[in-house]
């Protein structure tokens, strides 16, 4: 994880309290646009503002990996796959299998972050769900690439 996101440009992270190996970890995405829903200035409707920086808590349970991690998120977010409510959940059921690594999990996460990926046929916020089904033209919210680019490796011929 560390060489991953030591030098990333738009995902960092902490553990609690240096534990080894950790069981929590504390991920935050900069520069990346997702939704939010807030109150307009009357305090009658609500309304989305695209929001730049997000933070999320991964915990790693007792059953993980069999079982998959619990993904929390820490800052409000708009989308059919996160929880609006405590304990603010994230579905990463769709994508999670007891081979997938965490940092599979943070690239996973920030890509439903920007609307990348997302599930309207199970979601956890119906509302989310039901307004992103209406306005599938305005996905994805941020085009943002936040895998790190694959090490080139080239086989080359011994000429002895």
């Amino acid at each position: 994880m560390k060489e991953e996101f030591s030098d990333h440009p738009y995902i960092s992270f902490e553990t609690e309290n240096n534990e080894v190996p950790p069981e929590r970890y504390f991920v935050n995405f900069k520069n990346v646009k997702g939704l939010r829903l807030i109150n307009d200035e009357s305090g009658e409707k609500k309304e989305l503002q695209i929001v730049s920086d997000h933070k999320i808590e991964i915990y790693l349970h007792s059953d993980y990996p069999r079982f998959k991690p619990q993904c929390n998120l820490l800052t409000g977010a708009f989308h059919p796959n996160f929880r609006m409510a405590s304990p603010n959940d994230i579905c990463i059921g769709d994508y999670w299998a007891s081979g997938e690594t965490i940092v599979d999990i943070i690239y996973q996460v920030g890509e439903m972050i920007t609307y990348q990926n997302y599930n309207v046929s199970s979601p956890l916020n119906g509302i989310a769900a039901k307004w992103a089904k209406e306005n599938i033209k305005l996905f994805p919210i941020d085009n943002v690439n936040l895998r790190q680019a694959e090490i080139e490796i080239s086989l080359k011929e011994n000429s002895d």
